[in-house]
């Protein structure tokens, strides 16, 4: 029994998410944040940013969360394969922080060699009445994001279908890169309520703006794929001999099929 209508089916296709208000109570949204402040978190690499890593395989709490139908159920009518979880983390933002955009179906993507125009971990296509998304996530607010200054939600419209390249030409134009920080004729926010849900093709280009307020901006990030997906690295034998022979390492997460 599909989850999402009719409706919004069109809007994920269209847009490339789709905002779900109050999936989840104030009393969960309590009690995802008091488990969040028993793990120790890591820099995220970007200004004022915390990370918890590997929440699906380290968290029992959110090892369930992970599976849970309000979640599952809506991803499985986008992705229409058996599915894995391809990462599981939470960010915690605080005053001055800002993730700049990224993704977009035509963006060039850099490897060691060499640039190309396709990457194709975020391929979607449509067949048959049905959405076929290879990298979809799921964002749990924990925060209620009300306006530019909270750090809202942003993104490119139709950049989930995009032909083009926007940045990387921009910059050899001597543009800056960050559609964010002037601005661009398409760029739209999103904002949210603490419990609401947002489902996202990852082949959207997509970031959030400067938070200028105080408090924290914290979600939770489930990421999900077909099965035949691994994780985006290189060989690994190129890197570490297969860890040793060991072949696995902490960075992959527990699969699960239905």
């Amino acid at each position: 029994m599909a989850m999402l209508s009719a409706e919004e089916l069109y809007i994920f296709d269209t847009t490339g998410f789709l905002v779900v208000r109050g999936a989840f109570t104030a009393e969960e949204v309590q009690r995802f944040r008091r488990e969040l402040n028993r793990l120790t978190p890591r820099s995220a690499g970007y200004a004022n940013t915390e990370r918890f890593d590997y929440l699906a395989t380290d968290n029992p709490m959110f090892a369930e969360l992970a599976l849970d139908q309000r979640l599952v159920a809506r991803v499985r009518d986008v992705i229409n394969q058996p599915l894995r979880i391809l990462e599981s983390y939470a960010l915690r933002r605080h005053q001055d922080s800002v993730l700049y955009l990224h993704g977009g179906y035509a963006e060039l993507l850099d490897l060691h060699s060499e640039s190309i125009s396709r990457d194709l971990s975020i391929t979607h296509t449509y067949h048959d009445g049905k959405l076929y998304c290879t990298y979809v996530k799921t964002l749990i607010y924990l925060s209620d994001i009300t306006s530019q200054e909270d750090g809202s939600f942003c993104y490119l419209h139709g950049s989930h279908k995009a032909n083009f390249p926007i940045l990387r030409p921009r910059a050899r134009q001597g543009a800056r890169m960050s559609l964010i920080d002037e601005g661009f004729p398409t760029l739209a926010d999103v904002f949210v309520r603490a419990g609401d849900l947002l489902l996202l093709n990852e082949a959207l280009m997509h970031g959030t703006r400067h938070k200028r307020t105080a408090g924290d901006r914290c979600l939770l990030a489930f990421s999900y794929g077909p099965t035949f997906l691994c994780d985006w690295r290189e060989l690994e034998a190129e890197t570490a001999d297969l860890r040793g022979q060991g072949y696995i390492d902490h960075d992959v997460e527990e699969d699960f099929v239905h």
